[in-house]
């Protein structure tokens, strides 16, 4: 069997000659959102789906393209259609990658292969957080957690786990990551995919405002776990965030030689994404213990290698350390608007930890201006985003800071 890719667009032309909705089509079996993203291209349906709505248009499979008339999908089609979309991904070529996918797995379901239609999907996944567009991927990652093939391995229900948290924290919903993380770190089955879930656990978790202390014995878990590790990407990404705990306890010299071995494991050529991320996180915290020298220099490094990247979240998030720095270098005129612009980046369309925090740098900027008002304001909001994520600690700071701001 194979599924044809005009399938979405003879659902849709068949629902609309007979004037029903997507709800109606969908009736009690699939939601309107799902029909829409089947008519779009973007989903590829099961068999049991594609019957189903054969059933409801009162037409055979085949119609629809669907079906033993159709030429059968090989195991290599399936894999050259991953390759390109693999491909398509380190060239940033996010249509062509998303296409390609799509038709991996519809070739994959058509035969019956399971296991190619999760990987097809999983990658996907990857593509959609490259390509920043994270609603998609939490609605995706979440019915590869509930998947047959990630239920059939711990291995694999692993890896989707720490994928699912790491979305999961990018669109502010730290409790469900936290909850992710550590169902993944009980069932790790490596320790590469204990320290990822790991420090997942430990991110979602700060993200929240949970205290370092709470944090201490993973913490000394990952540091007896890197000796177990070659020297690398992700030994990098321990010390990374080892250090950035430290940071967070005051301990400034272990700080520095953290982000210091973490700067020589993660090398550019490797990942340029995340090298350019060491960059931003090191300048953050020498602007926070009052070092301004080179930040700018190396904040605009970090730019030049994000653009290369094509990020549009990396992006946001170092023009609001560009931000912070013009602050701290007494421009803050110059920061305001850059904050506000940052504001306005589709990335920032919804709550999650940095808009929280761009908003309680932009109060800290405004009340530096006399703009008491804005100052209020920005506070009020960053409060409202860390409650909308589940960071109930940061969100009480942000409501003392707007009842601090003086009435003008």
């Amino acid at each position: 069997m194979k599924l044809s890719g005009s399938f979405g667009t003879r659902v849709r032309e068949l629902r609309q000659e007979r004037g029903w909705s997507q709800a109606k089509l969908g009736g009690e079996e699939y939601t309107a959102s799902y029909i829409s993203y089947i008519e779009a291209g973007r989903r590829a349906p099961s068999p049991d789906a594609a019957k189903y709505l054969a059933d409801q248009l009162g037409v055979d499979p085949v119609t629809l393209g669907f079906g033993e008339a159709a030429d059968v999908g090989t195991e290599l089609d399936i894999v050259s259609y991953l390759v390109l979309a693999d491909r398509a991904l380190h060239t940033r070529e996010w249509s062509t990658a998303l296409d390609a996918t799509l038709r991996a797995e519809e070739m994959a379901l058509a035969s019956d292969r399971l296991d190619r239609a999760w990987e097809a999907q999983y990658l996907r996944c990857r593509i959609l957080v490259e390509k920043s567009d994270f609603t998609d991927a939490v609605e995706l990652v979440l019915e590869l957690c509930d998947g047959v093939v990630t239920n059939q391995s711990v291995t694999v229900r692993a890896e989707v786990l720490n994928l699912a948290a790491r979305i999961l924290r990018s669109v502010g919903r730290l409790n469900e990551a936290v909850e992710k993380a550590a169902e993944a770190r009980r069932i790790a089955p490596d320790v590469p995919r204990r320290v990822e879930a790991i420090l997942q656990w430990c991110a979602s978790c700060a993200e929240r405002g949970d205290p370092p202390t709470s944090m201490q014995a993973e913490i000394e878990e990952l540091s007896e776990l890197s000796n177990l590790l070659p020297d690398g990407h992700l030994k990098g990404r321990i010390y990374w965030y080892v250090g950035n705990l430290q940071h967070f306890t005051g301990d400034t010299e272990a700080g520095e030689r953290s982000h210091a071995e973490a700067a020589v494991m993660i090398r550019g050529a490797a990942d340029l994404v995340l090298w350019s991320r060491v960059q931003r996180v090191i300048a953050h915290f020498k602007m926070t213990r009052g070092d301004l020298d080179g930040v700018w220099e190396q904040l605009e490094i970090a730019e030049n290698a994000m653009r290369l990247t094509g990020r549009a979240s990396d992006l946001a998030e170092l023009a609001v350390e560009q931000a912070r720095c013009l602050f701290l270098l007494g421009d803050a005129e110059a920061a305001r608007d850059r904050l506000l612009e940052t504001l306005t980046s589709e990335v920032f369309s919804i709550a999650f930890p940095s808009r929280a925090e761009t908003y309680e740098l932009l109060g800290d900027v405004l009340l530096s201006l006399e703009d008491n008002s804005g100052a209020r304001r920005a506070f009020r909001n960053a409060a409202t985003d860390y409650e909308a994520i589940g960071a109930g600690p940061r969100a009480l700071e942000a409501w003392r800071n707007a009842a601090k701001v003086p009435e003008q």
